[in-house]
Formats: structure tokens, sequence, C-alpha cells
């Protein structure tokens, strides 16, 4: 009997560690036939080409959530598709927008297109930014529901906070979901060996619909441009902090590429490859009105050729 694929699936709140978890799981990996399904909110996938590899079957679905109905049959087709490739294990990256609460749904969805269920879900792994995890979930149904809806509660940047501040974060993950392993991580290191294991054993919540939907779907913009001076791009960053749930991008800053993000805050700079032209995605708190946020603020602390996309 053919082998089923082992099929891990990512959540986590914006810039909590998804992508570095899962270069960690790929190294770890090795020999093996992988392939990963990246989720993004906006139309352009960073996180797919910092992942990108001729190794690696890679499958982007961007401009919304995949488990929201605007986006839920291209995730089953995407499935199905990928059932098809001999992979041995398939990583599905989800938005960090995402509510996976109707998980089980989409693979009941994937039976009636492949009756032997060539996946096995293998676990459910939730990314937890420590900086940014009670605030963001104070404020966010989403948030609380990836944790719910988890098999293990990777608590990660663990090195940014103090003891008192994880112990407060592991209290409030068990208040909303008593089975699943916590661990703690830094850099979204995790033994791999873990991923051997059976994670469903770590019992989780029934399935439930999912709080993405169309009408909760937030505006996302892009801009690309040329060489900018990494201080202003900082000053920029800095401005539009309170309007957006996350920029990350990549750019030309004091002549080296750069990648560029910013979640729960911080503003953090890695040096990157060749990427073409520099280019950022921003996920909006409040909604169009950041066009004229991002417009005005390039134009008074950058003041350098832009061009903006939607």
């Amino acid at each position: 009997m053919k082998n089923k694929i082992k099929l891990y699936v990512l959540t986590g709140f914006l810039g909590a560690g998804k992508t570095s978890f899962l270069l960690h799981a790929l190294d770890a990996m090795e020999g093996k036939k992988i392939g990963i399904i990246q989720n993004e909110f906006g139309k352009l996938s960073i996180d797919g080409d910092i992942l990108r590899s001729g190794e690696i079957e890679m499958r982007d679905l961007t401009r919304g959530s995949i488990f929201c109905s605007c986006l839920k049959l291209n995730f089953v087709q995407a499935l199905a598709e990928m059932s098809e490739m001999g992979l041995d294990c398939l990583f599905v990256e989800s938005s960090g927008l995402a509510d996976p609460s109707n998980l089980f749904e989409i693979l009941e969805a994937l039976a009636v297109l492949k009756p032997e269920r060539p996946y096995e879900l293998a676990g459910t792994i939730c990314l937890v930014d420590a900086v940014g995890f009670l605030q963001d979930a104070a404020e966010l149904e989403a948030v609380v529901r990836q944790v719910v809806h988890c098999n293990i509660a990777l608590i990660n940047k663990c090195d940014l906070v103090d003891a008192e501040r994880i112990e407060e974060i592991k209290n409030q993950i068990r208040q909303w979901n008593e089975h699943c392993l916590m661990l703690t991580a830094t850099d979204g290191a995790m033994d791999a060996a873990l991923l051997e294991q059976d994670l469903s054993s770590y019992a989780w919540a029934p399935s439930e619909d999912s709080t993405n939907t169309a009408d909760t779907k937030p505006k996302t913009f892009s801009v690309s441009f040329g060489a900018v001076p990494q201080e202003s791009m900082t000053a920029f960053l800095a401005a539009l902090r309170p309007h957006c749930y996350r920029v990350k991008g990549f750019g030309v800053l004091d002549g080296a590429w750069q990648q560029i993000d910013m979640a729960a805050g911080r503003i953090d700079y890695k040096p990157c490859d060749d990427r073409g032209e520099g280019r950022l995605v921003f996920i909006s708190k409040i909604g169009i009105q950041l066009i004229r946020e991002i417009k005005d603020e390039w134009d008074k602390l950058i003041a350098l050729p832009v061009e903006l996309h939607n």
C-alpha cells in the first residue's frame, strides 16, 4: 500500500517565526521530498521567495486565508495536485491572520477529489510570538483560535522576554488548550525528532467555522522602490507601526540587500541575496486609509521614487 504523505500545518500570528521554523525543519529533513503550500494575505509571496528551492515543490496561495471561502477551494485543489508529486511530507504555512478552525472540514472536502485520502495529518504547530502574543490574542480572535486548534504551541523569541513573561504565556495557552504540547524556542528552532512522532496524540478542539471571511480579510498594499538609506527606512517603518499588523520585504539599504521585517513593534534587518527590486508588503490595520499614510510618510521621510500597488 502506498505510504501516506505526512501533512504538517503551521499557524501563528504575523512575524511569529513560521518561516524560520520551516527553514530549520527543511534542513533536518534533508533527503526527503518536501512540498510547501505558502499562504499570504497579500498579492506578493515574500516568504515564498525565502523558502523557494529547486529541490522543493512550492505552491503560493495569495490574496486571502486558505481557511476562508475566498481561497478554500484553491487550497483543496492545491492539496490534490501536490498529492500526485511523490512527496514524503507537505508543510502548509498559513497566513498570520489565518483561523484554522475548519481544517478537518477542508480535509473532508479533499476526500471528494481524493477518496484514497493521500495525507496523514501529522500535526498542527502554532508559532507563538513571546513578544506580542498576549496583546495580539487580546485583540484578535484568530490568534486565540490558532492556539485552540494546535497540537504543539511553540513559544518563539524567548530570548527577547523574561521568564515571567514566558510563564504568563504558558498559563494563558493552557486556559485555551488543555492538551497541546508546549515548547520554547529561539529563532523558530525545535527538536526535529518531534516531527517523527504522532503529534495528533495531543488532542485538540473539534472543528468549527473559521472566523476568516471575505468581510474580515484585511487590506494589503505593496510598494516597489530603489536604494534607500537604512536610517530613513527605519524612520518610515516606525511612523507606520500603529497602522500595520505587519510589514515585510526586501530592499537595498545603505548599499546592501537586506530582508526587512516589522512585527510586534520590532524592526529587523537581515542580509539577503539580490532580489531584483526593492519591495515591501503592508498588512493594514486601518483599511484603505493606509494608502495615504504610506504616501505621506514616504514623501516626508524618504523622498525617493516609489511605486504603490494594491
